[in-house]
């Protein structure tokens, strides 16, 4: 076939792989991206359909264009509403959580510095690997939440923790790139070069952001507005890395700023109801797709450069349970005291697959020039596809859990409304004691309101719930002081007597004292 011919059809299969991907995955609660990535895995250290060198020349660019799209996505997405309410908690699990990872993963993979698995191994490599796989993926995460139909405490905590360790995990590891390149080797100096990129970053891309607002107003409604913001999206990652700042927190904090536009500008008193800033429809719309070719892509890139030695992505696998062992204890850290169920608990457990920021990122250290990261990809990419393995065996049955758990608590919590409205139950069975005494059964007249051509009915024949005696329900005599319901003359109460259950025709002559209006059998 020719090479043209040849690389149409994968690029039509790979989107129509994606696509089936989604809808087995709204089914079987599967991530579609595992489809990608078995997909890659057949194209390339199976099939060698495409060599894995013809990709090597290419990853820079595509990491750095992917980069930009991730985290314009999930920062246009985070709502400042959401961001206040649930930021306390999420926050501290994702700074658990990422913590805990980087340092385990770190402490595991100096031991296999040791034996030379990873040549040239130092601390400060062992945790640019660590923050490389130290957050969950907010482009699996938050679907799967959204398709499976969790509750909504629990999702809102790991899609936000999602978003934000997406962000730690590619700030710290640019960061840890330029610390490895420096040479700083203390606390101190790590601690200042942290500061220093992180602060160039927010504020130019604070000024991008607040820049960007007045354009999106001129703007407003225009075919145009998405391919000008992707631009401005591009031109800043480049001045941000060029002036020595963290570019992936620069774009960061302007997809957060444009984003929330017409919430920012209601705090502050600047808002305006006939000309609104913010990202309309379209815009996010054309983003999406966007996001979609991107995936598609980007997954099948990960299965495409899984190659050898096998050393390394047998580590990659071990790697991946050892992520599972740790996000144990940073979950119990993060959610103590709350009023989580085991199952609800498990689900946010499960919920740590790896995914697209950190199969970017494994690319970045050798591409930059550290020692002894050529082939730190297959760690990474073996690491990955290992979490997403774990997810997808493990989240159908956290989930499962979870439901059986709230749907054996519904009905003490449905019992107290159901018995707050006797006068909506079933009206009790006819020729039943019960039914006889509350003037109910076969040939006798009902106790639903009088029809309107009765002109002599009395004027509220109605019994609001709380008029209802509890004798009603059981032929028992009310209380003294229980109300009496309106009647059409004053009558004595009559004494208890035992309720007839011979005949029907005897009830009206019997009825109970519970019933405060008596009536007539219809002469017609």
């Amino acid at each position: 076939m020719d090479p043209v011919a040849q690389f149409l059809v994968l690029v039509a299969g790979l989107f129509l792989l994606g696509t089936l991907g989604e809808v087995i995955f709204a089914r079987t609660q599967i991530p579609d991206v595992v489809w990608l990535i078995v997909a890659g895995i057949l194209l390339g250290p199976i099939g060698g359909v495409v060599p894995r060198e013809s990709l090597v020349g290419i990853t820079p660019y595509f990491a750095a264009l992917t980069l930009i799209v991730v985290l314009f996505e999930g920062g246009s997405r985070l709502v400042l509403d959401d961001l206040i309410r649930a930021a306390p908690r999420a926050s501290l699990l994702a700074v658990a959580s990422f913590v805990v990872t980087t340092f385990v993963v770190a402490g595991v993979s100096m031991i296999f510095g040791v034996f030379d698995v990873l040549p040239h191994w130092s601390f400060a490599k062992g945790v640019m690997l660590g923050a490389i796989l130290g957050g969950s993926s907010s482009l699996i995460v938050m679907p799967s939440m959204t398709l499976a139909k969790v509750k909504e405490g629990v999702a809102n905590l790991v899609n936000l923790e999602s978003a934000l360790t997406d962000a730690l995990c590619v700030v710290v590891t640019l960061a840890m790139v330029d610390v490895v390149q420096s040479g700083a080797a203390s606390v101190g100096q790590t601690a200042l070069v942290l500061l220093r990129s992180f602060g160039i970053a927010f504020g130019l891309g604070a000024l991008a952001g607040w820049a960007w607002l007045p354009i999106l107003r001129v703007m407003a409604g225009s075919p145009h507005v998405y391919p000008l913001t992707l631009s401005a999206l591009i031109l800043l990652y480049v001045a941000v890395d060029a002036a020595g700042g963290s570019a992936a927190l620069g774009i960061l904090t302007f997809a957060v700023i444009v984003g929330n536009a017409a919430a920012i500008l209601r705090r502050i008193g600047f808002a305006s109801k006939e000309r609104p800033v913010e990202l309309d429809t379209s815009v996010r719309a054309a983003h999406s797709q966007i996001s979609f070719i991107v995936k598609s892509f980007f997954f099948t890139f990960i299965g495409l450069m899984l190659s050898p030695p096998w050393g390394l992505l047998l580590l990659g696998v071990f790697l991946g349970f050892v992520m599972l062992g740790a996000r144990i204890p940073a979950v119990f850290l993060a959610t103590r005291g709350t009023s989580y169920t085991r199952g609800e608990l498990e689900l946010v457990t499960v919920s740590f697959p790896r995914g697209m920021a950190a199969g970017v990122l494994a690319t970045i250290p050798a591409y930059a020039g550290v020692p002894g990261t050529e082939e730190l990809p297959s760690v990474v990419f073996a690491a990955v596809i290992t979490t997403i393995g774990l997810f997808a065996g493990l989240f159908p049955r956290a989930k499962k859990r979870a439901t059986e758990e709230a749907s054996s608590s519904a009905p003490e919590g449905e019992a107290t409304p159901v018995a707050e409205a006797p006068a909506e139950a079933a009206t009790p069975a006819a020729g039943t004691p019960e039914a006889l005494a509350s003037g109910a059964g076969e040939g006798l007249p009902s106790a639903a309101p009088v029809a309107p051509s009765d002109p002599t009915a009395p004027p509220a024949r109605t019994q609001a719930p709380s008029e209802v005696s509890p004798g009603a329900f059981v032929g028992a005599t009310p209380p003294p002081d229980a109300p009496a319901g309106p009647a059409p003359s004053p009558a004595p109460v009559p004494s208890p007597a035992p309720v007839p259950t011979s005949t029907p025709s005897s009830a009206p002559a019997t009825s109970s004292a519970s019933d405060p209006a008596p009536r007539e059998p219809d002469p017609r």
